[in-house]
This record gives C-alpha cells, structure tokens and sequence, in this order.
C-alpha cells in the first residue's frame, strides 16, 4: 500500500511533523526532542535491563513484580520490532513495565506529544489494569503515579484516557473498545497543556478542555512508560508495543 502523506501544522501554520494520512502514524517528526522507538535491532534482542541497572546508550529499561514471572521482552523475528509486556496466571502480585528507569526527561509544558502503535495481544481479565503514555516515577500500581497522562485499560477492552497533574486526576472512557491482537495508533498531544487532546486512529476521544495539564517546572517532567499490572490474583493481560515516538520544544 502507497503511504500517502499529510503534514500537521502549529497554530503558526508551521509544520511540526508529517504523518500517514490512512493510518494516521507519524512518519517524521520536526521537534527539537525526538524519541522515535521502533525496537528494531540487536541492541533490543539482548533483552532488556532491569530497573536499577540501565545500559548506556540504551534509554529502557524493564521493572518485573512477580514470582511468575511476567515478563518484557522483544517478540523474536516480529516484522518492525514488536515488545510485549505480558503478565501470567500466577496468583499473585504482577507488574510488567516498560519505563526510562524514572530518568524524567520529557517536559508537558513544552509542547509535548506521545504516539504508541500498541495492541492488547491478551486484553486485561479480572484485577487486570494496562497503562500506556506518560508517566512520573515507578510507583507500585500505576494509579498511584504522582503525575501522568494516559490511556489505560482495566478488566477490558475499553480505553480510559486519564491526567494527573497534582491538582486534578481526571478519568474518562474514550469510548472505543479494542479487539485483542489489533493495532491501533495512540496519541497524547499537549501541545497546549491546557487542553491536552487524546486520539486513536487519528480520531478525537477527548473532548475541548476535557483534560488538562497544570504541573509545571520539575512536577512536569515525565518519562515514556507503559506497564501490565495487578494487584493480587490471576488475572492475566499482554500488551504489544510496536512503537513509541515521543517529541518536545526545549524551551
């Protein structure tokens, strides 16, 4: 299929990136900060390092609960490099997380804006929560996240978009509900971070002025993450991550 391209622009008329207008993906990206993750090569099939030892050069690094153990890791020879986060059906206390080992570096009052192309290969069962976009410091159970900007998914298929921001936690159905093993293009645009607009598949989910974001200076600073997790029983979720892109002014 002929990728046909279409370009977004600010409220300038400049443009900040160019995108596939069939399926919406961004295809290049003109930020002066770009995280364009497709995982991609060797460096991934190495496997990724645990929370508290990352690898130089290497931005992720994986955070595993559990005796299970659930896991995160490359899916071997996936077309375009494909991640899974993936609990078991052990009962117990689960986390399967994807983060930058809470090195915050990604600033939501800067003209941020996070894009995943994810599928819930296994969607969440019972106790089941999947979380995806931006996030503060590792905190066990992601609700307990000091400050975020989200989609999520608990118990089902259906998408949540949600923000914390140390003043308002705001939560709303987005009102689409995934099949599992189908991808879909997620995104998180804070370009004005007092209407911070969600989408899937290049459609609105979120309404004008439905979420905000009011955290500033170091409160604002927030890392690219997504997790599979429970609280206790056996419950069971895989999320599939092709890729993530993540963009940003400096100042």
């Amino acid at each position: 299929m002929t990728t046909i391209i279409g370009s977004r622009r600010d409220a300038d008329g400049n443009s900040t990136a160019f995108y596939d207008v069939t399926t919406q993906e961004t295809i290049v990206r003109m930020m002066p900060i770009v995280l364009d993750e497709d995982f991609i090569g060797a460096g991934h099939t190495a496997g990724i390092p645990a929370a508290g030892s990352p690898v130089a050069g290497y931005p992720w690094v994986k955070k595993i609960v559990g005796a299970g153990p659930p896991t995160v890791s490359l899916i071997s020879n996936s077309a375009g490099g494909v991640l899974s986060c993936a609990l078991t059906v052990t009962s117990e206390k689960e986390d399967a997380a994807l983060y930058f080992n809470d090195s915050l570096c990604f600033d939501a009052s800067k003209g941020l804006v996070f894009e995943a192309r994810i599928a819930a290969a296994v969607l969440p069962t019972t106790l089941v929560e999947m979380v995806f976009g931006l996030q503060s410091a590792w905190v066990d159970g992601p609700d307990n996240a000091s400050y975020y900007m989200q989609f999520q998914m608990a118990a089902s298929g259906l998408v949540n978009m949600r923000t914390k921001d140390g003043v308002n936690t705001v939560s709303a159905s987005s009102g689409v509900t995934l099949a599992a093993g189908v991808n879909h293009i997620f995104r998180i645009d804070a370009t004005d971070p007092t209407n911070v607009v969600f989408s899937i598949d290049g459609i609105n989910t979120s309404t004008t002025g439905q979420f905000a974001f009011a955290a500033t200076g170091a409160n604002a600073i927030l890392q690219a993450y997504a997790s599979v997790y429970k609280a206790s029983g056996v419950g069971v979720g895989t999320l599939n991550i092709d890729m993530i892109q993540v963009s940003a002014n400096r100042q």
